[in-house]
């Protein structure tokens, strides 16, 4: 749970009076011309300049203003921290590069960037004149660099009352890139990944900042405007892009004598489109009935023409694009491709020596690299994905892959059905084991209680009275009523949304639509099948959600931002709503239905150990197993896990909150969402096993702290982690 800051509160009740909106975008646009200095080469903030030929010294601070780089900006020493530039504060205007030059020190900077500012691509080189007012902050402990980044982690220091070096490892870990490199240049930086996430986090910050400023009313407060904009809680939940947790610098070393022997890998795919023609055709069809109505605020007038790019992106989502097995609805985006070329990458960053070892001694001692998912596209794509990237990383890699042949043969009592090789749903897929390709009917299988556990599981899903009026009540409370109302309000006439409210209207997602690639040769057509449906205010904040929380992961395709329909507040509330459904139905869930929900994640959490038994009595065969699956997976299987903070469940006449339990599905199951685990070796016949959780050092059920080696803090000793799990070795 957050702690609780005035600043925050103030958030909430936004706008507040203070200077107008008006009047400082009046002061920012103002005359003047840029400073005459060069830029430098390499601003570092805090500097001394010469005062007076007698050799005394004034503290100054140099910097740049960053977009691209903002020319005419006005950049002042916010001395009395009110986000805004004040007569009295040292003020100076941005160079010809973006360069200033403040006199004074000890302060925050503030950069006011108005119509009269252009920015500076200087990568063509080419200006364009600046169309929407933007405000910038930097920190007083780095204020070099004032750009989107920099405002974010002044934003985190004064809502959420962090130090600088925390906020600036949340910041860094929102937009991926380690904190070194967070409030660098981007435009100077050289790691080409880095640069992209930079750029990306940057574009999509300073376009959120323009559309806070620019819907101002003239009474609204500025800072509060832009910590809101810059603040990286955005509550994207399961569908949040994924981002490792920890820099990989910062690892524990293993104790002296242990060297890394093995590794796996437990997956999600990566950020994906929408599942299905559902969510954006249902919006759709309700903004068509308002337009008819006449029922549209200015705002609401963009709503439809960005669900219908969204709408689009997913109809040809994949369609060209090398890997994706079949184009449409449910692939992989750009995003989610790089988030596991990503991962890869750094699984080699992490074990240099290890990799290095297995590539040099691939055609004397070969070690396989086992690779396995779930067999559904976008599971079977990231793994390909995957792979690909271990091999441009490290070519001597390649010849060690290797697909096992799936369980079979399966259906066991007629005729099999065959499943391609490196496949295997009970293990990757157990959550809709289904009679015509997957029944066991022999209680000696060692898959009968895996298949078993998978039935029992998908009867409680589909018909557990309690699990359905836990679930059905999330959208048709007071408070959902409430928090859709607000959403609505902001895109339609109110009494269009009462009609919303009192059952007069209603929308589905029915109808049909077509579209066509640019080189005419993929045209879908789909329709919807009317299951997905708006009867309230509150269902309709919920698919309205849906909409926000999908388009980061598409923003290559579909190019569009919903932050402007979802403010934090309610993005907040239908973030806790989505967790709250799969808290019942895919987390610990109630207490009186024991493990019904994990259970059948044993099978998983079995694989992971039997793997590190071959290795304790001495096969070498494997050097790394990856498996590729879906959120369904890995939160039954963190709960099996025993995570801390994640296999808390609740009794029934308890409700699921936010304020009273720490599962949530941006830490649970994000997009790429990753468990591994390293096993290190030392003299003898010792092992070591290292947890990462979304590439975090991560500890394993509380149960098994004892575990842990003398002196280490996330190393813990095999033989005693399995008999804390109770496994037994096969």
């Amino acid at each position: 749970m957050q702690p609780t800051f005035p600043f925050r509160r103030a958030l909430a009740l936004a706008p507040i009076s203070c200077l107008s909106l008006s009047a400082l975008l009046l002061v920012a646009c103002g005359g003047g011309g840029g400073s005459s200095f060069a830029l430098p080469a390499a601003p570092t903030g805090v500097s001394t300049t010469p005062a007076a030929p007698d050799n005394t010294t004034s503290p100054s601070i140099s910097g740049v203003v960053v977009g691209s780089y903002f020319v005419n900006a006005k950049v002042c020493l916010d001395i009395n921290s009110n986000g805004r530039c004040d007569t009295g504060e040292p003020s100076t205007r941005s160079d010809k590069q973006g360069g200033f030059r403040l006199a004074g020190s000890g302060a925050g900077i503030v950069a006011e960037i108005g119509t009269d500012a252009t920015e500076l691509d200087p990568s063509i080189p080419s200006s364009k004149p600046v169309t929407s007012p933007l405000v910038l902050r930097a920190p007083k402990e780095a204020p070099g660099v004032v750009d989107f980044q920099s405002t974010a982690v002044v934003a985190e220091m004064e809502a959420n009352g962090l130090d600088f070096q925390a906020a600036t490892g949340k910041v860094a870990i929102s937009v991926g890139v380690i904190a070194a490199k967070l409030l660098g240049d981007i435009n100077t930086e050289s790691d080409p990944v880095a640069k992209a996430a930079l750029k990306a986090a940057s574009d999509e910050g300073l376009q959120r900042i323009r559309d806070a400023l620019a819907s101002a009313g003239s009474g609204d407060d500025v800072k509060v405007l832009v910590t809101a904009a810059a603040l990286t809680d955005r509550y994207y939940q399961t569908k949040a892009p994924y981002r490792p947790q920890q820099d990989v610098s910062t690892y524990e070393a293993a104790p002296a004598g242990f060297s890394p022997v093995y590794t796996e890998v437990v997956a999600r795919h990566g950020s994906r489109g929408l599942s299905g023609l559902k969510y954006d055709l249902a919006v759709y069809n309700m903004w068509k009935k308002a337009q008819g109505d006449g029922a549209l605020t200015p705002l609401g007038e963009k709503l439809g023409p960005d669900v219908l790019k969204i709408m689009k992106a997913n109809f040809l989502l994949g369609y060209g694009v090398a890997g994706i097995s079949t184009p449409g609805y449910g692939n992989e985006t750009q995003v989610g491709i790089n988030e596991h070329t990503q991962l890869a990458a750094r699984l080699v960053q992490r074990l240099p020596a290890y990799w290095k070892q297995i590539g040099d001694s691939a055609g004397t001692a070969p070690r396989q690299i086992v690779t396995v998912t779930s067999g559904v596209d976008r599971a079977v794509d990231s793994g390909n994905f995957f792979v690909q990237s271990l091999k441009a990383v490290q070519p001597a890699l390649a010849p060690l892959l290797t697909y096992p042949p799936a369980p079979a043969p399966y259906p066991d009592n007629g005729t099999a059905v065959s499943q391609p090789a490196g496949t295997n749903r009970f293990l990757l897929y157990f959550h809709k084991l289904v009679k015509a390709t997957d029944l066991v009917t022999n209680p000696a299988d060692p898959l009968y209680n895996t298949y078993q556990a998978s039935l029992a599981y998908q009867d409680y899903k589909s018909n557990d009275a309690d699990l359905l009026a836990k679930q059905s009540g999330l959208t048709v409370t007071p408070e959902a009523a409430a928090a859709g109302r607000v959403l609505l309000e902001r895109l339609f006439a109110k009494s269009f949304v009462d009609k919303i409210a009192n059952g007069t209207y209603s929308f589905a997602n029915s109808g049909s639509f077509s579209y066509t690639s640019d080189d005419g040769k993929f045209a879908p057509s789909l329709s919807g099948d009317g299951k997905t449906s708006i009867k309230s205010i509150g269902d309709a904040g919920s698919l309205l959600y849906e909409l926000y929380v999908i388009a980061p992961a598409m923003r290559s395709e579909a190019g569009v931002d919903f932050t402007a329909y979802m403010p934090a507040a309610q993005a907040k509330f239908f973030a806790a709503l989505n967790d709250g459904s799969d808290f019942y139905d895919k987390g610990p869930g109630m207490t009186e239905k024991g493990d019904i929900t994990s259970r059948m994640a044993q099978i998983l959490v079995d694989d992971m150990f039997n793997e590190v038994d071959a290795i304790a009595r001495g096969d070498r065969s494997h050097a790394a197993k990856l498996r590729f699956t879906h959120a369904e997976i890995m939160m039954p299987f963190a709960v099996r896990m025993g995570l801390k903070g994640v296999d808390q469940s609740v009794p029934k006449a308890t409700g699921f909150s936010y304020d009273s339990n720490a599962w949530r599905g941006q830490y649970v199951s994000p997009m790429a969402a990753n468990m591994q685990w390293d096993v290190f070796a030392g003299t003898g016949s010792k092992l070591l096993v290292r947890m990462l959780y979304n590439e975090r050092e991560t500890d394993f059920k509380a149960a098994c702290d004892a575990a842990k080696a003398a002196g280490t803090a996330h190393y813990y000793e095999y033989t005693a982690l399995k008999a804390c799990y109770g496994h037994v070795a096969q």
